[in-house]
């Protein structure tokens, strides 16, 4: 998936650039046929740059956000980084790429709170379905696509523990082994009933651990598409106040932010959530850390 989003990223700029090639013919001298990329120049990059920020390609027919600008921005500079490595371009185009960093103003706020969490399981705990998901992101900080390609028969019973487990592959080939919650699994097992398949353990069952109304997958796309769905179906005052939707991944800073509420060692998060940098998980905790450390907690109240 993330090698088909920096495709697409890249093919954008290549329509870009074919799109102004009668123009690139009168604007260089000796113009190199059958080849786009030979042809461009430092200021191409800088009038690319300037087109993305400006076209209506964004959500809601808006220009793109600063953070998608710095997303498509970074992976063409590494690609034309990489054109010029392999002498394939002769221009360090990859340099004329202005800076897109992000203010702190401007990095999306994928936080999301045990309050909030709280109010939209509370809001879905009659619908099997939407109960289901919605637990099964909040409990486990798996992401979508884990969730939507989880085998039913993956779900074990431990020995060791007699807790319920769901094992998996993850993003990068990463195996993983959740625990799941009796009230987790309660719902799971809910979910499955409402759809009509069974709930007994089986490992050789290799449907899907949540099924669409045909029994099929889930495709993560479509499920990712029905979790936003619902919860802007909630019109929960959270929900109508943020700029931004609600998705999916947003349950994975749940994840990370509520289990440090609860004490745990940001080492183990990082190891829960499968990240290879510990910078990303300090990312998802940025606040609650910033709150951990306040100078005004060393305060005597009592002194006022």
């Amino acid at each position: 998936n993330t090698k088909t989003e920096y495709v697409r990223i890249m093919l954008q700029f290549y329509q870009y650039a074919v799109e102004s090639e009668s123009f690139l013919r009168q604007d260089i001298d000796n113009y190199i046929e059958e080849t786009i990329f030979k042809n461009l120049r430092p200021w191409h990059i800088r009038n690319y740059q300037t087109y993305l920020s400006t076209i209506l390609l964004g959500k809601g027919g808006k220009p793109y956000s600063p953070a998608t600008l710095d997303a498509k921005m970074t992976i063409l500079k590494s690609f034309m980084k990489w054109l010029h490595e392999i002498k394939y371009i002769q221009y360090p185009l990859h340099k004329e790429i202005l800076s897109t960093s992000l203010s702190e103003q401007e990095i999306p706020n994928r936080d999301l709170y045990y309050h909030e969490v709280k109010q939209l399981l509370d809001y879905y705990k009659d619908h099997p379905i939407n109960y289901g998901l919605l637990t099964m992101l909040a409990m486990t900080g798996l992401r979508v696509q884990e969730i939507a390609k989880a085998s039913w028969g993956d779900v074990y019973l431990d020995s060791l523990s007699g807790h319920y487990r769901l094992r998996g592959v993850g993003k990068g080939g990463k195996k993983f082994d959740k625990l799941l919650h009796p009230s987790l699994y309660k719902r799971i097992l809910a979910f499955r009933e409402r759809r009509h398949v069974s709930t007994a353990l089986n490992s050789s069952d290799q449907g899907p651990l949540f099924p669409t109304k045909d029994g099929d997958y889930y495709q993560y796309k479509n499920l990712s598409n029905y979790i936003v769905r619902i919860i802007e179906r909630a019109k929960l005052p959270f929900v109508k106040e943020r700029n931004d939707r609600v998705t999916p991944h947003y349950f994975r800073h749940f994840y990370a932010i509520y289990s440090r509420q609860q004490g745990a060692d940001i080492f183990l998060i990082q190891k829960e959530l499968g990240h290879s940098d510990r910078k990303t998980t300090e990312r998802y905790l940025e606040k609650v850390l910033q709150r951990e450390q306040e100078i005004g907690l060393l305060w005597k109240e009592q002194d006022f």
